[in-house]
């Protein structure tokens, strides 16, 4: 059987990680082809480094006969470009999360993708955390989900040394970057969301924002809560999931993963996962031969967006998400 050969179009931070994955050999049925990204004297360097194939801008990589399919890890705004030059040459793509910036993004890709037989496969990897997984495998044990909290508090990634803005470090800010991870869950938890609420904080001044509290309600009542905020220098991420019989409370700074009943807090063993990129990885080297559909489609990478667009334009006011669409509720 011989290996996928992929193309990845963006080698930076967090596209040096799929790299090095592929040229580690952690996926066994693929191999890293070529590599291209917007800075090109760092992008021939790593191609160099590497032992691949260079290219300047993502059109000749799409149309390059020794690639078979592409990874784009690219700043999000670029991904619309990216996937659509993949499937008008009708190959397989697997696009970092979020699949887009905003919803005209997104649709931009949908309908590119109805005009391709290619599939295309969204990188929302923290399903395949292993508390997370172990969180899943467990929710029959609590009954009928009420409510779900999220905290997080992170490391500011965004700024220099010297304490100011690096527009090359947008990464879209805390709801577009972090919370299109949760926005993602939460079909899963809890059912479709249908209502929106969001309040965004931006303590240094910049384009982005630091962080924000949401309240996100579901067809079936549910509440889901989320407050995070990029301060404090330190990581730290707590999922409580409470239904009518039980509660499960996730860590994911250090992993853990524990039911309560009553009064007794009870550990729930989970898979141990080598990272999540690995499990992405070969999840989409089945895609690309064939066996299996893509796990995480199109339609949920627009899920998240949708959630994430309405945060963004929420400002402290209630917006309806039902069908697919933002709309102001009276």
């Amino acid at each position: 059987m011989s290996a996928i050969r992929m193309g990845l179009i963006g080698t930076g931070r967090h596209g040096v990680r799929y790299a090095n994955h592929l040229l580690s050999g952690d996926v066994p049925g693929a191999k890293l082809a070529a590599v291209s990204r917007r800075d090109h004297e760092a992008g021939h360097a790593q191609a160099s480094d590497w032992g691949v194939a260079y290219h300047t801008d993502i059109q000749s990589m799409a149309t390059d006969a020794g690639i078979d399919a592409l990874l784009i890890v690219s700043g999000a705004a670029h991904h619309p470009e990216g996937v659509c030059a993949a499937l008008a040459c009708n190959k397989p793509v697997l696009v970092e999360k979020p699949l887009a910036v905003d919803l005209a993004g997104c649709d931009v890709i949908l309908q590119a993708a109805e005009r391709s037989d290619a599939p295309v496969m969204v990188a929302q990897t923290t399903r395949y955390e292993g508390p997370m997984l172990g969180l899943f495998h467990s929710l029959d044990q609590i009954g009928v989900i009420r409510q779900v909290n999220f905290l997080l508090r992170s490391e500011d990634r965004t700024h220099g040394d010297d304490g100011l803005f690096q527009r090359r470090l947008d990464d879209g800010g805390a709801v577009l970057d972090s919370g299109v991870h949760y926005f993602d869950l939460l079909p899963r938890l809890v059912g479709p969301i249908e209502k929106v609420w969001c309040d965004r904080l931006f303590i240094r001044e910049t384009p982005i924002d630091d962080g924000y509290t949401a309240i996100l309600v579901s067809r079936s009542g549910a509440r889901v809560v989320i407050s995070m905020g990029r301060w404090g220098n330190s990581r730290n991420e707590v999922i409580e999931v409470a239904g009518d019989d039980g509660l499960l409370l996730l860590s994911r700074t250090p992993s853990s993963l524990a039911i309560v009943k009553g009064r007794e807090k009870i550990e729930v063993p989970f898979p141990d996962v080598p990272g999540t990129l690995i499990p992405t990885l070969l999840d989409f080297e089945r895609v690309c031969r064939g066996e299996t559909k893509p796990p995480i489609t199109l339609a949920d990478g627009r899920a998240a967006v949708l959630l994430a667009q309405a945060c963004c334009q929420s400002d402290g006011h209630w917006l309806s998400v039902k069908d697919g669409e933002i709309n102001p509720i009276d």
